[in-house]
């Protein structure tokens, strides 16, 4: 089986395109869990709660107007759909989706290396996965 790797990613956040300047994106879903165990039970026994995730973003900045358009259109607490497509959007390629909000970015600068943000982002909803 093939692996793919990263310059194909296609990244979307509330029709602003991130794709182009990202340099990792990592995407987390988790389920809740919750003890349900009693009585004469001899093991643990759990049952499902309430799904969750979370992604981040690491970009190269990117200077002059484009990067102040960019850094505007993603404020924090902005809500809206997160859309990722790892191996791009060709035909019958994995694509996944979420409703979510920025909560948080950072822009760390450092003396010799290029300027980075960093974009956190809360899901808000159940993410959908389909093809393109």
């Amino acid at each position: 089986m093939a692996a793919y790797t990263g310059p194909n990613m296609y990244l979307l956040f509330n029709g602003t395109a991130l794709h182009a300047d990202y340099r990792s994106f990592e995407h987390n879903e988790e389920m809740g869990v919750e003890d349900a165990s009693a009585g004469n039970d001899t093991a643990r026994l759990y049952a499902t709660t309430l799904k969750d995730g979370n992604a981040s973003i690491t970009m190269r900045s990117v200077s002059g107007t484009a990067g102040t358009a960019r850094w505007i259109n993603l404020p924090v607490g902005s809500s809206g759909t997160l859309e990722w497509g790892p191996e791009g959007t060709a035909t019958g390629k994995i694509r996944g989706y979420v409703n979510a909000i920025l909560s948080s970015r950072t822009i760390p600068t450092e003396y010799d290396q290029v300027a980075e943000w960093n974009y956190e982002f809360q899901y808000s909803g159940a993410v959908t996965y389909t093809t393109y």
